[in-house]
Parts: C-alpha cells; sequence; structure tokens
C-alpha cells in the first residue's frame, strides 16, 4: 500500500478516512473537531452567505479567530457570484477582505468565482499576492486557464472531470501536474474516484498523480505542515 495519502483540498460533508487527508469548508463560527492528524479545515464567509455589511464584518472577524488554529490552513472558500451572489459591491469588499486576511496570516487562498473572472485577476493584479490563489470546482476552458497560468494561480478539479465534453477535462490535460488539485466539494463520495478519473485523462498511474498532488500539498503548506503526517 501506497504511503503517501490523498487529499481532498476542499470537501463540505466530513469524511472520515483513513488514507485521505482533508480539508473540509466551514463558515465562520462553525464548531470543528480536534486535530487528528489528518482533518484540516478552510473558513470562509461564501459570496453566496452575505448579510448586512456589520454582519459580514462580524463573520470576518470570526474568520481571523479560526485561524489560531493549527489545523485551520486555508481561507476561503471566498469569492465572486455574479449568478448567485448577493450585492455585488459588497461580495468585492468581502472578498478582498479575505484575501488580504489570508496574505496577512499567510494562508492559501480558495476561490468561488462564478462570471466575475475579471474581477478576480483585477484583484490579483492589484495586490499581487504572495500566497497561492486556487481556483475551486475549476471548469474553465484551456484559453482562459492558459491565462490564469500566466498570473500564478492554481485549480482544483472535481465532478467536472466526469463530464467529457466539460472544459474542466480539456484544461486539466492542459495543465502540468504541479499546477493541480482535487476535491469532493459537496460529492458524496471518496476523492480516490477522482483521482482515479484524472489517471485516466492523463494516461497514467495514480501514483503518480497522487506523488504529485502529496508535493503540490507540502510547497503550499511547507510552513505549517513540518512532522504533521
Amino acid at each position: 500500500m501506497s504511503s503517501i495519502p490523498y487529499i481532498d483540498i476542499h470537501t463540505h460533508p466530513f469524511h472520515n478516512e483513513i488514507e485521505t487527508i482533508t480539508v473540509q469548508n466551514i463558515f465562520p463560527g462553525d464548531g470543528f473537531a480536534a486535530f487528528n492528524g489528518r482533518n484540516f479545515y478552510s473558513v470562509g464567509l461564501h459570496p453566496w452567505h452575505l448579510g448586512s455589511k456589520q454582519e459580514n464584518n462580524e463573520a470576518l472577524q470570526m474568520v481571523e479567530e479560526a485561524l489560531e488554529f493549527d489545523h485551520v490552513i486555508f481561507v476561503g472558500e471566498a469569492g465572486l457570484d455574479k449568478i448567485n451572489g448577493g450585492d455585488f459591491i459588497e461580495q468585492l469588499r468581502v472578498f478582498e477582505a479575505q484575501a488580504v486576511i489570508a496574505e496577512e496570516y499567510q494562508y492559501p487562498l480558495i476561490i468561488h468565482c462564478v462570471k466575475a473572472l475579471n474581477e478576480v485577476i483585477a484583484l490579483r493584479e492589484k495586490m499581487n499576492p504572495v500566497m497561492p490563489w486556487i481556483m475551486h470546482g475549476y471548469n474553465g476552458s484551456v484559453e482562459i486557464t492558459k491565462q490564469l497560468v500566466d498570473k500564478g494561480f492554481l485549480f482544483s478539479f472535481g465532478k467536472n472531470l466526469f463530464r467529457e465534453d466539460s472544459k474542466a477535462v480539456k484544461s486539466f490535460k492542459y495543465l502540468p501536474l504541479n499546477k493541480i488539485f482535487f476535491e469532493t466539494d459537496e460529492l458524496d463520495l471518496n476523492v480516490d474516484t477522482i483521482y482515479e478519473q484524472a489517471a485516466a485523462l492523463k494516461e497514467m498511474p495514480v501514483e503518480v498523480i497522487k506523488k504529485a498532488v502529496w508535493i503540490n500539498f507540502n510547497q503550499i503548506e511547507k510552513s505549517l505542515m513540518p512532522g504533521r503526517i
């Protein structure tokens, strides 16, 4: 059996898996379990869940408080959504605030983006962040992917890899292994199923994919993870 674990970089349901390191997404103020060696968390204010400016400011404070726990390792998911999000001006303010928090506390940022790619790119260009920005649930075209790679983004793939006609499949085949992660998001399945699909698409062994993602994960978490696993 391989000593390299699977990495599920973004999941909402709790997954109690022996061979998988999970990063479970929770919302500001949610409780979370004590660290057991493999259960990590991301905390962020999602654009679907914005309230008043005061409520959002209180939630942002809770995000900062959650980052005091060692096994909270990402900010997000945060981002912009022109389809299902609330007031877009407030979305922009809250997203930028979380990007600043991620940079100040030195945490990667998990990004939810729907029909707002130009604004996400503009903020990255404005901030020029050092910490990684990861596009979650990625389903962009190869042309867009090339632009994002040039700007330093990373990519997390999930259910769209099972749709043969999806833009995600073409972009995944284009991307080098050092730019990718995998996620179950809200799917009720284990992430190894996504790894198997990814290996088939890349026409390479699953173990090669596992090693690459493990290296990627340790590179973005190298200041936080020594000796944990």
